[in-house]
């Protein structure tokens, strides 16, 4: 057997070995179910869907490594090169073989993870974002990254705590590295974090920084067994295309514009935004508009498959308005998740964000979308920490309205409302106003009711007024008083 054919048999036998193992597979699956189980609330957004997902690749990288390490130490296991002697192959030509193995395992197991993910993130709903193919190909990288890491470790370092070590201090660091310029900038085989309006990501030289880390790490694990041109030249080469790539991918990635500094009393403005975003989500012609029925939808260019979304959370509180109030409706303003302080921010719009969810979080979503409409006509003003609106005939009509597109909330469940990369905290379905269980009842009893919406249209201005009590309400609504009143809590919704 020619040493070719020899070195071919090894890669081939190394590779079944792996292939039928459970640690990459299992690796595998685990980190494809935390992932789905993850987002299985979000719609897709290919713009940080990959990202996300290189992530959850770390538990498949850490396998490839500890795979990788196992075989190209397994020469210096007690006994073990006295018994491979006899055999054919020398150790320089199986240490090719487990790294060859190891990387082209390691990969295919990896692309098909990343291929089953994106496949069923599309088939989740409405898709929304950029997808870029390099991350999708940086996350697949990882894996061999790790994998020819494990395999020098295995020759330079075979003892078996490197593996957890070298784990441990690359999870550290990746998690460190939050805001893509930090503790080992773009030299890490992921850099977890991305937001769907962020600058773009230097991906490109990601991937030609990994492509180079891997080779790289492999003419490290043969320079073990001696210096030979080929192996010298291959580290040489590697290392002059990682080092530059790195660090290039590092100076080009957005770092600290991310944050930019605001002295006390400065106002976030539009300038304080990077240049190369300030046009993409604010700008005259950062959005698409379209109109539905009576209102208009606005929404960045690749989340317009969305705006259906949008209108089946605002189109059953506007058919519920009275006709006369139609005319005044505000355009749904998507605006985005990290700039959204610099935007406008007026009567002429309300406001929705770059995520929206499916299956559990749908409601909550279409119930803060609806609430936002429904705020603007029933007007209870909340200042500070927000204010009470027991008692208040407008507290029901508002309740009533939301019930046309989402359940309102018991009114002691207090919820964490998200959007994206924002926060705010809810008390109620009606936002920072708080209301009691007899509003909840007699808004429940109005949405059972036939005839409730022509009731509520011909008292609507009185309904509306601050002064107008709950007391007063029922017999204009058709409702009987079997609630008992409670007492308010706190400052009274003006």
């Amino acid at each position: 057997m020619t040493s070719s054919a020899r070195l071919r048999a090894l890669v081939a036998f190394e590779t079944r070995r792996l292939l039928r193992g459970p640690l990459l597979w299992g690796a595998a699956a685990l980190c494809l179910v935390l992932r789905l189980y993850a987002v299985w609330e979000w719609l897709p957004d290919l713009t940080v869907d990959p990202v996300s997902m290189s992530g959850a690749m770390l538990l498949l990288a850490a396998a490839a490594m500890l795979a990788a390490h196992l075989a190209a130490s397994r020469d210096t296991r007690e006994g073990i090169p006295e018994t491979l002697g006899p055999l054919p192959g020398r150790a320089p030509e199986r240490t090719v073989a487990a790294v060859v193995a190891a990387v082209a395992a390691g990969t295919g197991i990896a692309a098909l993870t990343m291929a089953l993910y994106l496949a069923a993130r599309l088939a989740m709903g409405p898709v929304a974002g950029t997808f870029d193919p390099y991350e999708a190909l940086a996350g697949v990288l990882a894996v061999p990254f790790a994998a020819g890491l494990g395999a020098a470790l295995g020759r330079w370092a075979p003892w078996p705590v490197a593996v957890p070590a070298a784990a441990f201090l690359l999870g550290v660091f990746t998690l460190l590295n939050g805001n893509q310029s930090g503790y080992g900038g773009w030299f890490l085989p992921v850099v977890l974090f991305h937001g769907p309006d962020w600058p773009a990501r230097p991906s490109g030289l990601h991937v030609l920084y990994l492509v180079a880390a891997v080779t790289l790490f492999a003419a490290a694990a043969l320079l073990r067994h001696g210096i030979r041109p080929a192996r010298l030249a291959a580290a040489v080469t590697a290392a002059a295309v990682a080092v530059p790539a790195g660090a290039a991918a590092t100076a080009a990635a957005p770092g600290e514009e991310m944050n930019p500094p605001l002295t006390r009393g400065m106002k976030f403005t539009a300038q304080l935004v990077p240049a190369r975003v300030r046009d993409r989500y604010l700008g005259p012609d950062s959005r698409r508009c379209e109109k539905r029925g009576a209102t208009t939808y606005c929404a960045f260019p690749r989340y317009v498959s969305w705006i259906p979304l949008w209108a089946s959370a605002v189109e059953p509180v506007v058919e519920a308005l009275p006709p006369a109030a139609r005319g005044r409706l505000p355009v749904v303003r998507q605006y985005s998740d990290s700039w959204w302080m610099a935007d406008d921010h007026d009567e002429r719009f309300i406001g929705t964000f770059m995520v929206w969810g499916r299956a559990g979080a749908a409601d909550a979503h279409r119930g803060a979308l609806a609430s936002a409409l429904v705020d603007r006509f029933v007007r209870l003003r909340a200042t500070g920490d927000g204010c009470d609106a027991r008692g208040q005939a407008r507290t029901v009509v508002g309740l009533w309205l939301l019930g046309q597109a989402v359940p309102p909330a018991p009114a002691a469940e207090e919820q964490l409302q998200r959007g994206g990369s924002h926060f705010e905290f809810r008390h109620s379905s009606l936002g920072n106003a708080r209301y009691g269980a007899a509003e909840l009842g007699y808004a429940r009893e109005l949405l059972a009711m036939p005839g409730a919406r022509e009731r509520i249209w011909a008292h609507w201005d009185t309904l509306l007024k601050p002064s107008t009590t709950v007391e007063r309400a029922l017999p204009l609504l058709g409702l009987r008083p079997h609630f008992a009143p409670e007492p308010v809590r706190g400052t009274p919704c003006s």
